[in-house]
């Protein structure tokens, strides 16, 4: 008997040790006995002769083996073992989190949708149509015909196709194959995730001498074969793209493989297509948008050498490739990385750690880098890469900006300034297109009753519901509970209940309204929540077929449409306020992101931002295009209070159906942590506990402990500290979530 470690898709805090009588292979997936369960696991080792030598006692056996090879290569190992320490996630869920979902529940592991998806195909064993030797039935002969009719000069077709010309072709097929004139072989089939909807984007001829410059360093440092981050800032329009694909080039013709991370899949769509216009069937891709069966086909061909690049979201950063050499995270900055359940790794991060593993340069690309990778350049951990000018001597937009408090505007055109309806008005007069943001969806943000100004909130959630009125429905977006609008207020039962606020959908109205000539179109999770519907939206945009776009923070990235000139910040204000030491981050970056939408083509661009607070640094450099402004005053501000990138955090979130009980969970979570302090003389802060902004989401109450500190293993201790302790702390179905570098604190 062999002994194996198996990490088993269970809340465990290791790996377990399974016998099997024969030689197994790491990386395949088993069944193994747990209590009175059976648990799928993932094979990680074969465990040494002086290893077996030191068990005493039954060693349990594998109940079964579900694969006859591994579903990634054993050089991936050290990576989820990494992760799972680090993230303080169990490692065979880590792994689980890993591989294609749908392969770790018992029924699930052997589903169809886990398989590789097969076809029954004819191949033509005579040589010619003309007639055979052996004397053929009418029904035999009327197959072979049909066959030489479809088969277009290849000895291959699918049975499928003969049987649904001819229902007599399936038990002639067997009498043919019985002459020799056909065999039956059955063969893979890969599901196609492209379909026809991607558009085709022609290799430039020339590069910029700034785009040729990064290419240059880049390949040096794929040919060098070592760990390397950089940082690409490149102003929006600078062409980051192309030098992605360049380089990716380079590491085809070293017979390298590369792997190139979005943070979101409106994202991962647009660069797809770049990307298969160029490497065609060499491109794999690797996101949430496909369904079971499709992902499970991208990955065996990038296990098995099929794909050599592979683009994706969050979860494609465990794409299985035995060596890599290159990633590429593009927008690094964007929270969309982070994974906010489950395993709560960040993709960017993680894409850093694994370049380091694979001994290969990673490179992190941005129009607005976070400020933390901005400070590692400063630290000399990563290279900074700079593309300061637009491709074809396009300049920046133009901002101005449009003070709200001083604006008198009619009623019925309250979110439209007079600058930006005459600028939108003038765009359509030239035939060219306009883009107006607002970073919410929906008709209205809340409805508020108007006699005791109550304001209608899920009953699931403490949140206001929107009102989106094409669905006819006040919804929550955080769980998805619903109501009809034509409600009487819960607190009065009063009936003049309305909706204020702004939304996507509210915006796109009121644009119809104002603009009643024009073409206009909204783009938000709501219109294009399928991805065939977001392809079809953009290629409506790029045919010049829509004049006027709403959008959400969907149209903010990656977009390139030589034809919009106008983009109309609605509201900059929405994000400014939030509770997050991050807010005015990344509010500059949406500002800026969505700016470099306009005037990237022949004619210059211009930018309206309305907002009520045009003295902010946030939006004074957004106007300015002053990335180096903004992250400056952010790096002054968090160093004298101590956040990222000048110390670390670890978010401690409790959460239950019963308030009083996540209350006490928490205070006794605190208490068993000063102590720590004390005893330890750690140099740790505790902040809280305190009900998380979002106090209630999906009738689960939530309070959270914020650990601060320069010393990230001082953090981990205390973390450590709570999982040994988390059966005495946490009763009556409260949960406890460990979030390290937290990138949503609501």
């Amino acid at each position: 008997m062999k002994l194996y470690e198996v990490a088993v898709a269970a809340p465990l805090p290791g790996p377990l040790t399974y016998s099997h009588v024969e030689s197994l292979p790491i990386g395949i997936r088993v069944l193994v006995p747990l209590g009175n369960r059976l648990l799928v696991g993932t094979v990680l080792a074969e465990l040494s002769t002086e290893t077996c030598a030191s068990f005493s006692g039954e060693i349990k056996p594998i109940a079964e083996c579900l694969d006859q090879e591994p579903l990634f290569p054993p050089a991936l190992i050290p990576f989820f073992r990494w992760m799972a320490d680090y993230y303080h996630h169990p490692l065979g869920e880590t792994i689980r989190t890993a591989l294609p979902s749908g392969l770790f529940s018992v029924q699930g592991s052997r589903s169809a949708a886990a398989k590789a998806k097969t076809e029954i195909v004819v191949r033509l064993c005579s040589p010619s149509p003309d007639q055979p030797a052996v004397k053929l039935k009418q029904s035999e002969q009327k197959t072979l015909d049909l066959f030489f009719q479809h088969c277009s000069g290849s000895p291959v077709l699918p049975r499928q196709v003969l049987t649904k010309l001819y229902p007599g072709a399936s038990k002639a097929l067997r009498g043919l194959a019985e002459a020799g004139l056909v065999s039956l072989e059955e063969r893979q089939v890969l599901r196609d995730p492209f379909g026809d909807m991607l558009p085709f984007f022609d290799r430039p001829q020339t590069l910029t001498k700034e785009q040729e410059t990064v290419v240059a360093e880049l390949c040096r440092a794929v040919d060098a074969d070592t760990f390397q981050p950089f940082l690409l800032h490149g102003v929006t329009g600078s062409g980051k793209t192309e030098v992605y694909l360049r380089v990716t080039e380079h590491c085809l013709k070293q017979k390298k493989n590369v792997l190139i991370l979005v943070p979101e899949l409106a994202l991962a769509s647009q660069l797809e297509a770049h990307f298969h216009s160029r490497f065609g069937s060499k491109l794999a891709v690797l996101h949430s948008g496909l369904a079971v069966g499709e992902r499970f086909d991208q990955w065996q061909r990038v296990l098995h050498g099929g794909a050599k690049v592979v683009v994706g979201a969050r979860s494609a950063i465990f794409a299985p490739f035995a060596t890599l050499g290159l990633l590429i995270v593009d927008e690094e900055h964007e929270p969309a990385y982070k994974q906010d359940d489950g395993l709560r790794y960040n993709g960017r991060d993680m894409a850093v750690l694994r370049a380091r593993f694979a001994s290969c340069p990673v490179l992190l690309g941005s129009a607005t880098p976070s400020v933390t990778s901005f400070y590692h350049t400063q630290q000399g951990r990563y290279k900074l890469l700079t593309m300061s000018k637009r491709i074809d001597g396009q300049l920046l937009p133009k901002v101005e900006l449009v003070d709200l408090s001083k604006e008198k505007r009619p009623k019925q055109d309250w979110f439209f300034s007079e600058r930006l309806t005459t600028a939108l008005r003038d765009n359509l007069a030239q035939g060219l297109q306009s883009l107006l943001f607002v970073n919410r969806r929906g008709y209205a943000s809340f409805m508020l009753c108007q006699d005791c100004r109550a304001v209608i909130r899920c009953r699931n959630c403490r949140v206001s519901l929107t009102l989106h009125r094409g669905s006819g429905r006040l919804i929550c977006h955080y769980c998805g509970y619903s109501l009809k609008p034509e409600l009487v207020c819960p607190e009065c039962g009063s009936s003049s209940v309305s909706g204020l606020g702004i939304g996507s959908e509210r915006v796109e109205a009121e644009a119809r309204r104002l603009f009643p000539e024009a073409r206009v179109a909204r783009l938000d999770s709501d219109t294009a929540g399928k991805r065939r519907d977001y392809l079809a939206l953009l290629q409506q945009v790029r045919d010049q077929q829509i004049d006027i776009l709403v959008g959400t923070q969907m149209v903010a990235k990656g977009l390139h449409f030589p034809k919009m000139t106008l983009v109309g910040v609605v509201w900059a204000d929405s994000g400014l306020a939030l509770p997050d030491c991050k807010a005015a981050e990344r509010s500059f970056q949406l500002l800026a992101q969505v700016t470099g939408r306009a005037g990237r083509g022949e004619h210059p661009g211009r930018v309206i931002i309305q907002t009520h607070q045009p003295q902010h640094y946030v939006i004074e450099a957004a106007r300015d295009h002053a990335y180096e402004k903004m992250s400056s005053l952010e790096m002054e501000l968090r160093q004298a209070l101590g956040y990222p990138p000048f110390g670390r955090l670890i978010n401690i979130r409790f959460s239950g159906p019963n308030e009083s009980q996540v209350e006490e969970t928490a205070q006794l979570a605190a208490e068993l942590l000063h102590t720590a302090l004390e005893q330890n003389k750690l140099e740790v802060e505790i902040l809280g506990p305190a009900p998380a902004p979002l106090s209630l989401l999906r009738n689960r109450f939530r309070w959270q402990l914020l650990l601060k500190g320069k010393r990230i293993d001082q953090l981990h201790q205390l973390c450590e500290l709570l999982l040994r302790e988390k059966k005495r702390l946490c009763r009556a179905n409260v949960r406890m979530g460990i979030d390290v570098d937290p990138e949503n604190m609501m």
